[in-house]
């Protein structure tokens, strides 16, 4: 039977406390909240979740409803809308770039092998918008019925255009 000394027991307790319960970190930071944030997080989380899901519903259908005669007609026959975000800055509430990814593909046939070739390209397409726009400025600007044609603050430009020079 081993029998440990009592001082030995209470070092190896006090090492074993120490790597099992950390005392306060010295350097403990405080938390900094982000300087950026979501649109749909603009002024708090989701507060716009609703006006950004209703605006996204309404460009991906004028994108569908265009995009045989114009963007579609290239070397793609397959395009879709992925995803919109736009960032904000937390405090001022300014919006700082907005972006639509879009994806396409092309799918054919060797004829030699039987092999599938594709080509499946991706773009981020960025919003024209001035640089002092705010989120109640961007999101009255789309509002409407054919938010892709609307002129948006800032530059007069609209999400038609930027798409059109995005998709090539």
């Amino acid at each position: 039977m081993n029998v440990v000394p009592p001082l030995l027991r209470t070092s190896l307790l006090a090492a074993a406390l120490t790597v099992l319960w950390p005392g306060p970190s010295a350097s403990a930071a405080p938390v900094i909240p982000p300087t950026h944030v979501d649109l749909v997080d603009y002024p708090t989380p989701q507060a716009q979740w609703n006006a950004f899901r209703d605006l996204r519903h309404r460009l991906e259908n004028d994108f569908d409803d265009v995009c045989a005669d114009t963007f579609c007609e290239g070397e793609y026959s397959d395009y879709h809308s992925m995803k919109l975000r736009c960032s904000v800055e937390r405090v001022s509430g300014r919006v700082n770039s907005c972006g639509w990814a879009f994806a396409a593909s092309e799918l054919q046939v060797d004829p030699d092998t039987g092999a599938l070739v594709t080509r499946q390209p991706t773009w981020l397409c960025r919003f024209p918008i001035g640089a002092h726009t705010n989120v109640e400025a961007l999101l009255a600007s789309l509002d409407g019925p054919k938010p892709l044609f609307q002129p948006l603050p800032g530059t007069g430009r609209t999400v038609f255009e930027a798409l059109a020079n995005c998709l090539r």
